[in-house]
């Protein structure tokens, strides 16, 4: 497909702006994972550092509409914006209905948005191919990437990877999902929107997470996330929320918690390539391969100990891989 393809014609249309452009480098990145490290070998030069902000929290809460507010609210103010909708993808078919995005009707014709819907392929709250479409948009010259996920539990803290700053949206009568979030996503959010306040029990629900995060240790040494109430549909405090967004944007990066997170991210991401890298090497040794799958069936009708034989495996590799190449 000729969309898919890294043309050089493709590559000066994308960095003199051409959004269609920049639509199929995307799709590259999200349909070709083996290409990924040429697209981001030619992006890095041109990466804009933009701050990558995480719109999380369960499902039904109005993270798109409060995605599409935030995204026009900075727009207003000049700013170029990337929005990142994930939606759920089907366990049978792995389809996604991609709905986000037509929930977004408001941000049509605005030339400093860019909007790009994804289907997460995955049980986690984001698509695989998250953080790389973000690095396009970075490279394509937005300011603010908003990143809106599927929906979060307790362990779905895949946004926390891949952003600089997270919003946790949440509405009334979320008490019991309040319950099932605290060890989780409540401890690393930076700011807590409470949604559709117009609805009875917001001030409630206000006060109940203030008095989470002041029982909380984690934050005994550090300022308290704020706790905002919003209406996105009636557009009801969302200027109070788009401010303290920014406000609370521009402390992290001032604390450096913000080139702690990214640096974590690169940390991150060699970590995973080497796995991949090793893994993928050890499958192409002579019949490693067939040995992985006889062993899965033994162990399936004999019980026998997967740590037993992933230690014999690990021994096997560090045996015929090549030795580490010395700085």
């Amino acid at each position: 497909m000729k969309s898919m393809d890294l043309t050089d014609n493709l590559w000066d249309t994308f960095f003199n702006g051409d959004r269609l452009a920049c639509a199929r480098m995307i799709s590259i990145v999200e349909n070709n994972p083996r290409m990924v490290p040429n697209v981001l070998n030619r992006l890095k030069p041109y990466k804009n550092t933009s701050v990558r902000v995480g719109i999380t929290g369960p499902p039904g809460v109005g993270k798109s509409t409060i995605t599409s507010s935030l995204a026009k609210y900075a727009s207003s103010e000049g700013l170029n914006v990337g929005v990142i909708a994930v939606d759920p993808s089907s366990p049978f078919t792995g389809g996604a209905f991609l709905g986000d995005r037509v929930r977004m009707q408001n941000l049509v014709g605005d030339d400093r948005v860019f909007i790009r819907s994804l289907a997460s392929r995955s049980g986690g709250g984001l698509s695989p191919a998250t953080p790389y479409v973000a690095d396009v948009m970075d490279a394509f010259g937005m300011d603010l990437i908003l990143i809106e996920t599927v929906g979060v539990g307790q362990a779905e803290l895949d946004v926390l990877l891949f952003t600089d700053v997270i919003i946790l949206a949440l509405q009334p009568s979320t008490g019991d999902i309040i319950q099932m979030l605290k060890a989780g996503i409540m401890e690393t959010a930076d700011m807590f929107v409470v949604n559709k306040s117009d609805l009875p029990g917001a001030d409630q629900l206000v006060d109940y997470i203030s008095f989470i995060l002041e029982s909380s240790s984690s934050y005994r040494n550090t300022v308290r996330p704020p706790v905002l109430k919003a209406s996105a549909t009636m557009n009801t405090g969302v200027d109070t929320v788009f401010a303290e967004m920014r406000r609370r944007i521009s402390e992290l990066d001032k604390s450096g918690i913000i080139k702690t997170r990214r640096l974590e991210r690169i940390r991150r991401d060699i970590e995973m390539q080497i796995r991949d890298i090793l893994w993928n090497r050890f499958l192409e040794l002579p019949g490693m391969c067939d040995l992985v799958n006889n062993q899965v069936s033994f162990s399936n009708e004999d019980g026998a100990s997967l740590f037993q034989f992933s230690e014999h495996i690990a021994s096997r590799i560090s045996v015929h891989l090549d030795k580490p190449v010395q700085e």
